[in-house]
């Protein structure tokens, strides 16, 4: 084949290599890309991700990473051209296979995508996966959110909501990435692709005003700050609960201390 014609993206690779092999079907995070998620690794170019496989073990093929594993005829589909695993299959690949964070952040897509997260608990052969997707929530817009969010409930925290509805003035509203209603506590992600222009930034800035002005604190979060910052971040926000009306009992708090004892621990 010319390698000037042979295929760039990711999903025409996936498209060429399972047309050209019968027995092997995409799978994996290859899979969540083929139904339009956002799950390949950070500094991790879309044309240096192998095609991930599900196919017969002694199947070797260049750019491909075969994964030698039992595949019942239901859990495999065709989608934009390429043999793939179903969406509830490839949920729980991800969940199984993937980090903690990155594998939360999957079933949200999945979730928001209408996969039914009851019947992903059925199939769930372990604790582990039930665990991950008991914290899924279709409410994360994006994977850092998911992040976010785990990080939180993770170090101790009360889990927070997603989407919060608050009413501004002249009818419009804002929604809230994370927080604590009762508490009029947020946490929102300010990602690069829309909080780093000048117009964004005073939009946020008139928009959290108002907001204050409606008793609600928010606390922004930088790209730069999940994972890298997570501890003075679990630190900030449970002292800003805390200081708008939540009491964590003793077992909360010695969870907390520990889990941010224990994240300062593993960046050093």
């Amino acid at each position: 084949m010319n390698p000037l014609l042979s295929p760039v993206t990711l999903l025409d690779r996936a498209r060429h290599v399972t047309r050209a092999v019968p027995q092997a079907v995409a799978c994996r995070q290859t899979a969540a890309h083929v139904w339009g998620l956002h799950v390949l690794s950070q500094g991790t170019p879309e044309t240096d991700w192998p095609v991930e496989l599900i196919a017969p073990g002694h199947l070797a093929l260049p750019g491909c990473v075969t994964h030698p594993a039992p595949l019942p005829a239901e859990d495999a589909t065709e989608h934009r051209g390429v043999r793939v695993t179903t969406p509830e299959r490839t949920a729980l690949d991800c969940a199984r296979w993937l980090p903690r964070l990155e594998a939360v952040a999957a079933l949200d897509q999945f979730a928001r995508r209408g996969v039914d997260l009851e019947a992903l608990w059925r199939r769930a052969p372990s604790w582990h996966l039930r665990d991950l997707l008991s914290l899924a929530d279709p409410g994360a817009r994006s994977p850092r959110e998911s992040w976010l969010r785990v990080i939180l409930v993770d170090g101790g925290l009360p889990r927070p909501g997603t989407q919060i509805h608050v009413p501004l003035t002249a009818g419009r509203s804002a929604y809230l990435d994370l927080g604590w209603e009762p508490y009029r506590l947020a946490v929102e992600y300010d990602g690069q692709d829309h909080h780093t222009s000048a117009a964004d930034q005073r939009h946020d800035g008139a928009r959290r005003e108002e907001l204050q002005r409606r008793g609600w604190h928010v606390i922004p979060v930088r790209k730069d700050v999940i994972p890298g910052q997570a501890a003075a971040l679990l630190e900030h926000v449970a002292n800003a609960l805390i200081a708008r009306g939540w009491r964590p009992d003793p077992a909360q708090t010695t969870r907390i201390l520990s889990r941010i004892r224990a994240v300062r621990r593993r960046r050093r």
